[in-house]
């Protein structure tokens, strides 16, 4: 059977299909005649399974160690209730607390700021706020897997040198890293998911830096396990920060002197955001996840 008919079969989409290849998950044959995928009734079978767990949630790891026989089924199950049933709790409390905002007589020029935030922080609801900081940890974490940069020890000019430097960050990082197309532009594998590299140079003292950045090849990498409301929101603070501080500058140096009334100090707010979202995008592109930041790590 070939993918679009395992597809058609078993209700996972063939980018999914080729997405839980690389991630391990599983390891159809080939035609040797041209070399296609084939699937047998076990691997079908295996695709119904990890659709099952991941209609529970399951993280993609769990589910791994579950095809391997290293984490037994009911454990891996336990786990997974346990994280639901954390997750029902914050989204509980956060029912409770929006309930109660409903039912207040106030709105937000007079709401009672301090005491919300003290019991956010302090109060039974206190596992919603600390819900928040897990999705951001889970949502960072997944989008240093989607995309990462580091800057090599040489200029990386012919592509021995690109895999080399490949190489250095594996080891640096304890990576099973293989590199399955060598060029300026290479392909290989992390933990059996596929990535691809390009090398950038940027002005560091005078002097041109080679950079590299790497991007997972697969569109439909998976997300954090984030409520996607909460997820957007999430993605949009890790990203826009630098934009996020600019704006705060302007506004703390125009608004006390009342020069947002005026044209000149409209243009000198809309230059501060201009810089903010450009050093948002150079971060995001040049710089994000710089490998002392270990991204792979653990």
């Amino acid at each position: 059977m070939n993918i679009k008919q395992a597809a058609e079969f078993t209700g996972v989409s063939s980018r999914n299909i080729r997405y839980y290849e690389q991630a391990g998950l599983l390891c159809p044959g080939r035609d040797p005649e041209n070399d296609y995928r084939t699937y047998t009734e076990e691997d079908l079978r295996t695709l119904k399974l990890i659709r099952a767990l991941r209609t529970l949630d399951m993280p993609l790891e769990d589910i791994r160690a579950v095809l391997q026989g290293s984490l037994a089924l009911p454990d891996a199950a336990a786990r997974q209730e346990a994280r639901l049933r954390e997750q029902s709790l914050r989204l509980e409390a956060a029912i409770r607390f929006c309930g109660d905002l409903q039912q207040q007589d106030t709105d937000a020029a007079t709401l009672d700021v301090d005491a919300c935030l003290a019991r956010m922080e302090g109060g039974p609801d206190r596992g919603w706020c600390t819900g928040w900081l897990q999705d951001y940890r889970a949502m960072a974490e997944v989008e240093h897997r989607r995309s990462f940069t580091f800057t090599p020890d040489t200029p990386v000019t012919t592509p021995s040198e690109f895999s080399n430097a490949l190489f250095a960050y594996a080891r640096e990082h304890n990576l099973d890293l293989v590199i399955t197309r060598e060029s300026m532009n290479p392909r290989f594998t992390i933990d059996g998911i596929e990535y691809r590299a390009n090398r950038y140079y940027y002005p560091f003292r005078g002097v041109p830096t080679a950079r590299i950045r790497c991007f997972v090849c697969d569109p439909d990498f998976a997300e954090a396990e984030v409520a996607p409301g909460r997820l957007r929101l999430q993605k949009a603070l890790h990203y826009l920060l630098p934009v996020a501080v600019m704006a705060a500058v302007a506004l703390l140096f125009l608004l006390p002197r009342g020069l947002l009334n005026t044209w000149w100090g409209l243009l000198l707010f809309v230059v501060f955001l201009a810089l903010g979202f450009s050093g948002a995008w150079f971060n995001a592109h040049i710089f994000y996840n710089d490998k002392d930041n270990q991204p792979h790590d653990g």
